[in-house]
């Protein structure tokens, strides 16, 4: 997986593609791009299933980040975008470890796996950089609830010196098993986060997987499965 930091220094004349940009962190991650280099190309791509999303358009109209409405589970969705990109950020995601248990898991499996199969052909053809934002919900649930914390006044924290396989006082490493279930939304990254890696081996994709953990902040919307903070009012706080 290769990591190219250097290229990234200098956004400025870029062109810059966020599928699930309208999102929590995909908005955040657009309107950042924006402010800090005005001259630089944003689009920002999503399918607003969920709610609350359509929020972020009326500000990415006043910011000048462009939206288009489009769906990553559609090919021809992107394969009408217009131009190429230097930068191809993919945060659509069915975010929810929810999803699929009281029903059928298709959405899910189409949005998370299937979707990012048709981002990395797109990418493969009409990116120089694919960035992939992952979860921290690709670690196996056995062994993280096999971990023994202590309770201190204000957090838990991991009581072992030496607990296991890419765990220590500093948290989870990449060397956390993943090879035991893990929930079907971690299932679908995991998956994904494989085949990126193949598309940078076969195809010199230049390729970054970012594992997120518990992700909160302002704009982001109080639900079980969504976040933890949120606005007042259920408007974003930019």
């Amino acid at each position: 997986m290769r990591r190219p930091v250097s290229r990234l220094r200098s956004l400025t004349l870029m062109r810059i593609l966020i599928t699930g940009g309208a999102g929590f962190v995909g908005s955040n991650l657009a309107v950042s791009f924006k402010r800090e280099h005005p001259s630089a190309t944003v689009l920002a791509v999503d399918n607003l299933k969920r709610r609350g999303s359509e929020f972020n358009v009326t500000l990415f109209k006043r910011l000048g980040v462009e939206f288009i409405h489009a769906d990553v589970r559609q090919e021809s969705d992107l394969e009408e975008l217009p131009g190429n990109f230097d930068f191809f950020v993919e945060a659509s995601a069915e975010p929810s470890v929810l999803a699929g248990l009281a029903g059928s898991p298709r959405y899910l499996l189409q949005t998370n796996l299937a979707g990012t199969l048709n981002c990395l052909e797109f990418a493969r053809r009409r990116a120089k950089i694919f960035l992939f934002l992952s979860t921290s919900r690709v670690y196996s649930l056995a062994p993280l609830n096999d971990i023994k914390l202590l309770e201190t006044p204000s957090r838990f924290e991991i009581a072992e010196d030496r607990p296991g396989q890419g765990v220590s006082r500093r948290g989870i490493s990449e060397a956390f098993p993943t090879h035991l279930p893990r929930s079907l939304y971690g299932a679908t990254k995991l998956a994904s986060e494989i085949v990126v890696q193949e598309y940078a081996h076969a195809y010199g994709l230049q390729t970054i997987i970012n594992r997120c953990g518990v992700i909160a902040g302002p704009g982001q919307f109080g639900k079980v499965d969504q976040g933890v903070l949120y606005a007042v009012g259920g408007q974003p706080f930019f």
